[in-house]
């Protein structure tokens, strides 16, 4: 068996600003899965408040407990909002994007990026602005959702094209030197 240890402490600025991308994707990923779970037990929620009034405080207790471990996989939340094809297809893709990103997006490189050539790190970081694309256009869709359902305004600067350039561009935002 080959010995999988990581015994490599040693790190670089290039290297560290790298992983920094990938850190700030890994918040994007984050965010849309929360966002998601959230979507996907508000009416549980909603439920649950309704019932208070007739639940002891310990039923009450279990109860929002309960809602809480609800759709603790993003697939299945997904699911569970039943929108229409197109929606779920959108939200699908930024699932799996988030996937990728989450459990995959770093694979390969424990090591660091400064042996990559210039070649090799601008397709890197073009695949990882892609996916981080598609998780904000999930996370942004299930954002309006949420405010639909909650009465509350929607946001018109989320749809421009400048919102998703400048969410992309935090994500992907590097401090090279000249």
């Amino acid at each position: 068996m080959i010995n999988q240890l990581f015994d490599n402490f040693e790190r670089s600025e290039f290297s560290d600003e790298i992983f920094s991308i990938f850190g700030r994707a890994l918040t994007v990923a984050t965010r849309f899965d929360v966002l998601t779970k959230a979507l996907a037990r508000l009416p549980l929620f909603k439920l649950a408040i309704v019932s208070r009034s007739t639940l002891s405080d310990d039923e009450y207790k279990q109860l929002v407990q309960n809602v809480s471990k609800k759709y603790s996989n993003l697939s299945r939340a997904i699911e569970s909002l039943k929108l229409n094809e197109d929606i779920s297809d959108l939200l699908t893709h930024a699932r799996e994007s988030r996937n990728e990103l989450v459990h995959e997006a770093t694979l390969g490189f424990i090591e660091g990026f400064d042996s990559f050539n210039e070649q090799e790190l601008f397709q890197l970081l073009d695949h990882v602005k892609g996916i981080v694309l598609n998780v904000i256009k999930g996370e942004r869709l299930i954002s309006t959702i949420i405010s639909i359902q909650n009465n509350e305004p929607v946001s018109n600067c989320q749809f421009s094209h400048d919102y998703e350039s400048k969410y992309v561009n935090w994500v992907m935002e590097r401090f090279e030197k000249e």
